[in-house]
């Protein structure tokens, strides 16, 4: 298995530019603290915890903070051009499906409650927090996931 920093020393050697670089960056940090938090979630309710003490596997999510770090370890390109239209349309593209799915999410998550429990039921402020962050993580996920595909994408992007 490969450390953390052998990744990134490799990641920096393949042929992408910073973008694509950041954006793959955060899809591996994203997932790993995804998965992470489902398998502690799961663990502790197969033990037995019940749901409100099994979501402190949750916590995990806090390795998504590591995402901040793709700026600092990839440098900014040097060379005579940093950023065309190109990578502006794509940058645009990937921020309106980010937030379109981000607005999505927060609209499930605050919808079904609704129609699953009835108009009368009520559910607890403690689950505010936790949809105001999941819009976050839906939105920088699916952000990366877009400027990956769409510099991935032959004809009009390349």
């Amino acid at each position: 298995m490969y450390s953390k920093s052998y990744m990134i020393v490799r990641l920096k050697e393949i042929d992408m530019n910073r973008e694509q670089k950041m954006a793959f960056y955060m899809v591996v940090v994203f997932s790993i603290a995804i998965v992470t938090s489902l398998i502690a979630v799961a663990i502790l309710l197969y033990l037995g915890f019940g749901l409100q003490n099994a979501s402190a596997g949750l916590g995990f999510l806090g390795i998504c903070g590591f995402a901040g770090f793709a700026p600092i370890v990839f440098k900014k390109d040097k060379g005579p051009v940093e950023y065309d239209e190109r990578d502006d349309m794509i940058n645009r593209k990937a921020a309106v499906a980010g937030f379109g799915a981000s607005y999505l999410f927060a609209g499930l998550a605050c919808m079904l409650p609704f129609f699953i429990l009835g108009y009368k039921a009520t559910i607890s402020v403690s689950w505010l927090p936790m949809i105001f962050m999941g819009s976050g993580i839906t939105m920088c996920l699916v952000r990366s996931i877009v400027v990956l595909a769409l510099y991935g994408k032959g004809g009009e992007y390349e």
